[in-house]
């Protein structure tokens, strides 16, 4: 079983959807060209749900503010080289810088460093364009992010290697720019952008708010916001995974 590129911390599987001719369609047509813009959106399934703080103190084990320190290149598959279109992913070395929220029942202690599969380009014979999945942060050298972590045990799937216990993001809604410890400011979508205004009064608090995406409640605040939120969450009664069904077994 094939991970087209293997997203781990961000939780997604991928399909090519966004600019010009490319659609999510397995294979363009074969006079679809990479847009000229230079940037090709994606979207991607969660692997958890990953929106509210309450979401992300029922299914992470940590929140860190983590930065990438190198990335390495995973090169498309034999076929889609001999196709002569695919996608080139990226393995990115994270280091974790703070750890601002802890679970009681955190599976496993928390790292100082980790790797993540990232998204990384698209190709057309000789042509390639960054790739970035929509309303998520790529991940990139020289950016600074918060990040829900949670830890996934050893799999099995039959017929396949087994998958190594290893750190995982929820889905979208957990892992938001840094960038001079201001959420929202930095690298998104494959773009920078500028820290923004805090779209929530200073003093917002109670269940609407523990409810509502930490994206929009967190934009333009900092560190200690973001601390006071997940204190004021309340774990929910886990769901099932959401990706990838076919991995079930626990080794």
């Amino acid at each position: 079983m094939r991970h087209t590129t293997g997203i781990a911390v961000s939780g997604a599987v991928l399909t090519v959807l966004g600019l010009a001719a490319w659609t999510a369609r397995a294979e363009p047509p074969a006079d679809s060209a990479l847009p000229k813009s230079g940037l090709v959106l994606g979207h991607g399934m969660d692997r958890y749900p990953s929106g509210s703080a309450n979401e992300w103190v029922t299914y992470a084990d940590y929140v860190a503010v983590v930065t990438p320190m190198s990335e390495t290149e995973i090169a498309a598959d034999a076929t889609e080289v001999e196709r002569g279109e695919g996608m080139i992913g990226r393995q990115v070395t994270m280091r974790v810088d703070k750890i601002l929220w802890s679970s009681p029942q955190a599976a496993a202690p928390a790292p100082q460093t980790f790797n993540r599969d990232s998204s990384g380009w698209v190709f057309k014979d000789a042509e390639r364009a960054k790739f970035a999945l929509h309303e998520r942060p790529r991940v990139e050298l020289g950016h600074t992010y918060v990040a829900a972590l949670h830890w996934e045990p050893e799999r099995c799937s039959e017929g396949d290697p087994t998958e190594p216990a290893h750190w995982v993001g929820l889905g979208a809604g957990s892992a938001l720019p840094f960038d001079s410890g201001v959420i929202n400011k930095g690298e998104y979508e494959g773009s920078v952008q500028e820290a923004p205004a805090p779209t929530m009064p200073a003093d917002t608090q109670g269940i609407e708010i523990i409810d509502l995406p930490v994206t929009e409640v967190m934009s333009g605040k900092g560190e200690t916001e973001l601390v006071n939120l997940l204190e004021q969450a309340v774990p929910q009664t886990p769901l099932q995974r959401v990706m990838r069904p076919q991995v079930t077994t626990v080794c």
